[in-house]
């Protein structure tokens, strides 16, 4: 493998170990939370984090984005970069603050749920400060410090929940936590750069107002992304109950939490895009294939096998009161496979500085997201009893419209026909593979989920869908994640 190769498969290697690892916690987490909460504080939870999330890409101003790419490009300036960004992050804060009490006054939601709301606010001042340095780590490509901040910070957090939540203890205390696990995280993250990089805290304000101008696109990428996830919650909360958004964030958690795959791609690939378009590399198109071709694969049996067992699934981990939560999430499976290649191309038009092209892709699909939402969830609930499925099938019509004109925007021939005959033979797979499941989505839920994905796997060899220097590719960074293990401490890198 060449340099880039090696610096990708160990990223990799690094994020995906710690996404099963804190997939596994959230999962249990996920199990107790609805069941000792309720739908109704579920909501108020899902609703704070909703609007913090909005205005979290406020406080956070695009510098992420920019911080990553600049680093990526730029190493020897990541002190400077780290602490303009601190400092824009922080003045940032209090004007999301303020328009966070404007705005519950103004909705008059109830005083526990605005209370809910103010100790979700204090963690995300925390994530923020530590975003900082996470996007330093990213832009050097060096995650394994993420990694373990995410997990450690995962696991105590989970862990403390559960306790307090077996002790009785109510939502406002379960809020409280997630500050703790953002404490960890800025902890572990700040330590782990420090390492890597000499820090020295100076504020120089040009560098502060700088960052302010060149952040501002990366903003509006940012802001239209949020609004657009979280868009559907807000509409929610203002048409119905605390508990039909309680079904809705139960889902909607599930379905991010399914996401984490083309969140560690992503994450990994991004630099290397990033200086492979500065360095006019003749090599990213092709790494742009490779890479649609390969979510592709893994989104389509994720997808359609959320779509078959999501019933049975939910019901198992939070009981029959979750069950409308149920359908949600079976219409979000369709989505899972037009989000995998939407966040790729996404980020790959960041990275060749053409962001402007994607902000007005999500400029409009946000837009849209408003007038679907108002049609399809009073719809579904006079139709079903169930309003937030509408929010889901909003979210079908929008990811396919932002891929198709995503797609239309790629340079001419970025894809050719090799990639539609990936596509079709992989569709053919997940297609068969659903045949199957559904035929057993009555016998025990594991059953259903290895028999689809057994089939698949045979589908997949049998169509001869993966090339052999893929296959080579993969196992290669297999082979770089298992080295790492293997490495006595001594010889683990700074």
């Amino acid at each position: 493998m060449n340099n880039s190769q090696r610096t990708f498969a160990r990223n990799a290697g690094s994020l995906i170990v710690a996404q099963v690892i804190t997939w596994t916690i959230s999962l249990i987490l996920m199990i107790f939370v609805p069941r000792y909460l309720g739908a109704a504080n579920m909501g108020k939870l899902s609703l704070a984090s909703s609007i913090w999330a909005i205005l979290a890409i406020l406080v956070t101003f695009g510098t992420d984005i920019l911080l990553t790419k600049e680093i990526a490009r730029n190493p020897e300036k990541t002190s400077e970069f780290v602490f303009s960004s601190m400092l824009v992050r922080s003045m940032m804060y209090l004007v999301g603050l303020g328009v966070v009490t404007v705005y519950v006054n103004i909705v008059q939601y109830p005083s526990d749920t605005i209370q809910v709301i103010y100790i979700i606010g204090i963690s995300i001042f925390i994530n923020q400060i530590a975003g900082s340095f996470l996007a330093a780590l990213q832009g050097l490509e060096r995650m394994e410090f993420f990694s373990i901040s995410d997990v450690t910070a995962k696991a105590v957090t989970s862990f403390t929940i559960i306790a307090l939540l077996l002790l009785g203890y109510g939502v406002k205390t379960i809020a409280y936590v997630y500050s703790l696990g953002a404490l960890i995280s800025l902890s572990i993250q700040f330590f782990g750069l420090r390492r890597l990089h000499p820090l020295s805290f100076r504020i120089r304000w040009s560098q502060v107002v700088w960052m302010f101008k060149a952040g501002f696109p990366y903003l509006m990428v940012s802001v239209f992304l949020v609004l657009y996830i979280q868009v559907d919650i807000i509409i929610l909360s203002l048409i119905l109950s605390e508990e039909s958004i309680g079904w809705y964030g139960v889902a909607d958690t599930l379905f991010s939490t399914l996401l984490f795959i083309p969140t560690v791609f992503i994450t990994a690939l991004f630099p290397v895009l990033s200086r492979m378009f500065t360095d006019g590399s003749d090599k990213l198109i092709r790494l742009l294939q490779k890479s649609f071709d390969l979510l592709l694969l893994v989104s389509i049996p994720i997808g359609l096998g959320v779509l078959v067992v999501s019933g049975p699934f939910v019901v198992l981990l939070y009981g029959e009161d979750f069950a409308n939560s149920g359908p949600i999430l079976a219409v979000l499976g369709i989505v899972i496979i037009l989000t995998y290649q939407n966040v790729l191309i996404g980020r790959y038009f960041i990275s060749i500085d053409r962001q402007n092209i994607w902000t007005v892709v999500m400029a409009v699909a946000t837009l849209a997201t408003i007038p679907l939402d108002l049609i399809f969830v009073p719809w579904c609930e006079a139709r079903f009893g169930n309003g937030a499925i509408g929010g889901a099938i909003s979210f079908v019509f929008t990811e396919g419209g932002m891929l198709i004109v995503g797609l239309l925007l790629l340079p001419r021939r970025t894809f050719g026909w090799q990639n539609v005959w990936v596509a079709a033979r992989a569709l053919l797979a997940g297609g068969v593979m659903a045949v199957v499941a559904w035929q057993l989505r009555h016998a025990f839920i594991l059953i259903p989920i290895v028999a689809g994905g057994l089939t698949y796997l045979i589908m997949i060899l049998l169509l001869r869908v993966v090339p052999k220097e893929d296959w080579t590719l993969l196992r290669s960074m297999g082979q770089s994640l298992l080295a790492r293990f293997r490495k006595p401490k001594s010889e683990l890198p700074a």
